[in-house]
């Protein structure tokens, strides 16, 4: 085995085959290093066949066949280890058709002994020859198959191989939180081992993954580690990786004589691998460390704007895919990197919302990779653009590059399984060859003795029909060994079917399914459904996968009872929502009658990992070719309904009608109205007072955003959520919080007060990239002291990422300000969670608090909320306040703060200063 393996930090910067036979030499490594095996005279020898012909895989196979028998007959641990080196070499030559049969034999081994660490080979050498043909999301859905294998044996080498496995298809495609995971148990698993070099390898796989994610001081702890392992397990290359890594960092902190120090060691370490680096430029250039681990610099810095794109830093994707386009063309303009880099450069544009330059450069870059021949990689740069896109909300070029990424698939698929055939064909022909060579000696011999010895007729006759007998034997042989063949391919092909056109969580036909099957019906007449569970990513940010797939099952189950009565079949579109296409009916009153009965049969709660859980689903409704000419078409109209439905509160379905097309082109047109309302200075804010319930005087304002357009003054419930949902909500928020603080100043630069302006802030603007750095430009700029500044941030915005926000919101109590969670008990929330938030004050659902007299179960939930936030230390304001009772009620259950129109209504700027002048006046 080599021992300069490359760092999986730079897992992206290989040839696909290069590193997919590098990360093999790893796992070889672990399956040979367990207890069990060191002792094993056949796990010798297959080690010793590795380490001395490790780069030639033929050169492998040729040494390993004389080894199956014995493999078979040991059987268990013995035949595991045989079978993953087997079938990795064979991969390694393209013949995969062998590969698969050693893949199903592990299979088999693991279910009939019970052996863990088979089905985790299994699974993740399948995941391996998928990574290789460039079918990445395959490859991930079954690297995450063996990760529960790989937990229930104690094999640290096994564990090793397949968390780096995973964490590196993780971060191929786009999952950085678990690539983060998986490293971190590589690492583990390393220090389990007392293995340095493996440990070196695992955090310098961290280091650029918490750099993409904004941690700093974790980058730097990753990579200063991997430099002490590395240098412990005396791997110049490993040192030299951790160095670069953490210049890196620094250049990201800021802190250049650090980057400089951590440069210089860098090029210390590069003159010692290769001396000529000693004379070379100032910037170390990392292809001058080994010529097996490292390709180019500009190929290092693209790897750290994928990570970028990935983890939605957009502007920092942007500037480091221009540095790697730049090294690419300076470094001898190597095609494959410059086509890449220029994907990267235009999908970061495409992030920054600059959609023409985006996509000129994204299209240039695939047009480069296609003139190549590159196709692996073309298939790889395709699925990035349709990810970007689909995050982007850009749903048609999501599927656009989607359907041109399974077209390649489809071909680089039939090009490996012809390749395969055609190999397995010209050996059979050529072992066939020699056999009837060896016949004709054979028989030449048999004459020439019998002209020598001068036997008689009869010996000849019985040697030569003994002959025949063989020619016949072997016949028989390969004809049934051809057929047994034939079947294997066959039920192989007959999986890929099936495993292309269904869901693997909830076993459903899929989107390539559903619309194959629209093609099929013609012009047969058939109404599309479109169905989405509301507020899924809460419940699955609250419980988690496992839980949330199982309750996608669950969700799966009634529908399909519904949809299949109705004579139509159940379809999973994408992460949480499902299709459906059933028969025509008779009129609108069946079909009501049908969306009826979708949503009752939701309302009985689920009950997930001992927890009942209540789902509500939008449904959307067309009919073909009633609604559209085309079926895709009839898709956009679906699409509008659904989208009508998920504005409704609670389970709701709308059937497609003329009207939501006009109402789609009036959001259209308001839509552009709104981007250049704030140029225009038409937007305004009101402030609606709070009173302290002990002493009924002014605690503060709410700061309420208004839209004064030449039409007249439009509801803010009618274009907030459309500057949500088109992403102008985050600089009309810049716009807001940079207004409420000043106007904050200036009241208290008047000397009529100080009291606290709450502002509120959307979910989609609290989740920004910049949001910290907008927070802190209006504080400084409007110099107002941030005690007297609230914070209100909506519960479902919290949840969305639970970890992620309690980070966030700590960070902005460390600045001093006020935070509040807005609209209390209307999301999906856990108590378990509030606790852990860094909250000031709760304010209570106007909901809640307009039935008080009147509904006793109502008033018990208030006065609940109001004894829960004191308890945790919080202060707690009611909003919709309205009538003297409702005041009383809330003053005797010692509520602090009230809100609402029977204390004063939102006004503009300069009445909210005539009321504080009052105030002040009265006091």
């Amino acid at each position: 085995m080599r021992s300069s393996g490359p760092p999986p930090v730079f897992g992206s910067i290989f040839r696909p085959a290069a590193r997919l036979w590098l990360l093999g030499c790893v796992w070889l490594l672990a399956l040979f290093g367990q207890p069990g095996l060191a002792a094993s005279t056949l796990a010798q020898q297959i080690e010793a066949i590795e380490a001395s012909h490790g780069n030639a895989p033929p050169e492998v196979v040729a040494r390993l066949r004389p080894l199956e028998a014995q493999a078979r007959a040991l059987g268990g641990d013995n035949l595991r280890v045989f079978l993953a080196a087997w079938g990795y070499a064979h991969g390694m030559t393209n013949q995969y058709t062998v590969v698969d049969a050693a893949t199903a034999e592990l299979i088999d081994l693991g279910e009939r002994e019970g052996n863990a660490a088979a089905m985790a080979s299994a699974f993740a050498l399948r995941a391996t020859m998928l990574q290789l043909s460039g079918r990445l999301n395959a490859a991930y859905g079954w690297v995450e198959e063996s990760l529960p294998w790989v937990e229930k044996t104690r094999d640290e080498p096994l564990r090793y191989w397949v968390f780096m496995t995973a964490g590196n298809l993780s971060l191929a495609t786009g999952h950085l939180q678990e690539g983060l995971r998986a490293y971190a148990a590589a690492s583990r698993s390393a220090l389990a081992q007392a293995n340095p070099r493996r440990g070196a390898q695992a955090h310098n796989a961290l280091a650029p993954i918490r750099l993409a994610l904004r941690d700093i001081e974790g980058a730097r702890a990753d990579a200063q580690q991997a430099s002490r392992l590395a240098e412990a397990a005396g791997s110049l290359p490993l040192q030299l990786a951790a160095k670069l890594m953490e210049s890196l960092v620094e250049e990201e902190a800021g802190r250049d004589p650090a980057r400089d120090q951590a440069q210089q060691q860098a090029r210390r370490l590069a003159a010692s691998i290769d001396p000529a680096v000693a004379a070379s430029a100032a910037a170390v250039n990392p292809a001058s460390g080994s010529t097996t681990w490292l390709n180019s610099q500009a190929e290092v810095v693209q790897e750290l704007a994928g990570l970028h794109l990935s983890a939605g830093n957009f502007a920092a994707a942007h500037g480091y895919a221009e540095r790697a386009l730049s090294l690419a063309r300076q470094e001898g303009g190597d095609e494959d990197a410059v086509a890449v880099a220029t994907i990267s450069s235009g999908l970061a544009r495409l992030g920054l919302r600059q959609t023409a330059a985006g996509e000129r450069l994204v299209n240039e870059g695939l047009a480069m990779l296609e003139k190549q021949g590159r196709k692996v990689r073309l298939l790889e740069q395709l699925n990035r653009h349709a990810d970007l896109l689909e995050a982007l909300g850009d749903a048609a070029g999501a599927l656009r590059q989607s359907r041109r990424a399974l077209a390649l698939e489809a071909e680089l698929v039939r090009s490996d399984r012809v390749s395969t055939v055609l190999e397995l064909q010209r050996r059979s022909s050529f072992e066939q060859n020699q056999r009837a060579m060896d016949s004709l000696k054979h028989d030449n011999e048999l004459q020439a003795s019998q002209l020598q010895r001068h036997r008689s007729e009869r010996q000849l006759t019985l040697g030569l029909a003994f002959a025949m007998l063989v020619v016949v034997l072997l016949t028989v042989a390969l004809y049934r060994r051809a057929r047994k063949a034939n079947s294997a391919l066959q039920a192989h092909n007959a999986e890929l079917a099936h495993v292309g056109l269904h869901d693997r969580v909830t076993g459903l036909p899929n989107r390539r399914a559903l619309e194959q099957r629209a093609r099929e019906l013609g012009n047969e007449r058939f109404i599309g459904l479109g169905i989405a569970i509301n507020r899924f990513s809460r419940i699955m940010g609250s419980l988690g996968h496992a839980a949330g797939d199982d309750l996608l099952c669950q969700v799966a189950a009634r529908l399909r009872s519904v949809v299949e009565g109705a004579g139509g079949r159940l379809y999973r579109m994408d992460g949480l929502s499902f299709g459906a296409i059933v028969p025509a009916l008779a009129d609108d009153a069946e079909l009501r009658g049908l969306l009826d009965q979708l949503l009752l049969v939701m309302q009985p709660v689920f009950e997930v990992q001992r927890q009942q859980l209540a789902v509500t689903l939008s449904i959307g409704a067309a009919e073909y070719p009633r609604h559209g000419a085309q079926t895709s078409d009839i898709a956009k109209a679906i699409q509008l309904a659904m989208r009508q439905a998920q504005g409704l509160p609670g389970n709701s379905a709308v059937v497609f009608t003329q009207g939501l097309l006009d109402d789609q082109q009036d959001r259209l047109q308001l839509e552009a109205r709104l981007s250049q309302a704030l140029e225009r200075g038409e937007f305004e804010l009101f402030y609606q007072a709070q009173c302290d319930l002990s002493t009924r005087k002014l605690s503060g304002f709410e700061a309420l955003l208004r839209w004064r357009s030449p039409d007249g003054l439009i509801p803010p419930d009618r274009f907030i959520p459309l500057a949500e949902e088109s992403g102008l909500i985050v600089p009309i928020g810049r716009w807001v919080l940079q207004q409420a603080c000043r106007q904050a100043r200036a009241w208290h630069d008047s000397g009529l007060g100080k009291p606290i302006v709450a502002i509120n802030i959307s979910p989609r603007q609290f989740q920004h990239p910049e949001f910290m750095a907008t927070v802190r430009e209006a504080l400084d700029s409007a110099g107002i002291d941030p005690h007297f500044i609230e914070l209100e941030i909506t519960e479902g915005a919290m949840m969305d990422d639970a970890e992620s926000t309690i980070a966030k919101m700590a960070e902005l109590r460390a600045l001093g300000l006020h935070l509040a969670i807005d609209d209390f008990g209307t999301g999906y929330s856990s108590l378990a969670y509030l606790k852990r938030f860094p909250i000031n004050r709760l304010k209570i659902d106007r909901a809640f608090v307009r039935d008080l007299g009147q509904d006793e179960g109502g008033a018990a939930i208030v006065q609940a909320m109001i004894q829960l936030s004191h308890s945790l230390g919080m202060t707690v304001v009611a909003e919709g306040v309205e009538d003297a009772a409702q005041e009383a009620c809330l003053r005797g259950w010692q509520c602090d703060v009230m809100q609402g129109f029977g204390y004063a209504r939102p006004v503009p700027v300069a009445d909210a200063t005539a009321f504080m002048e009052r105030c002040s006046r009265e006091a």
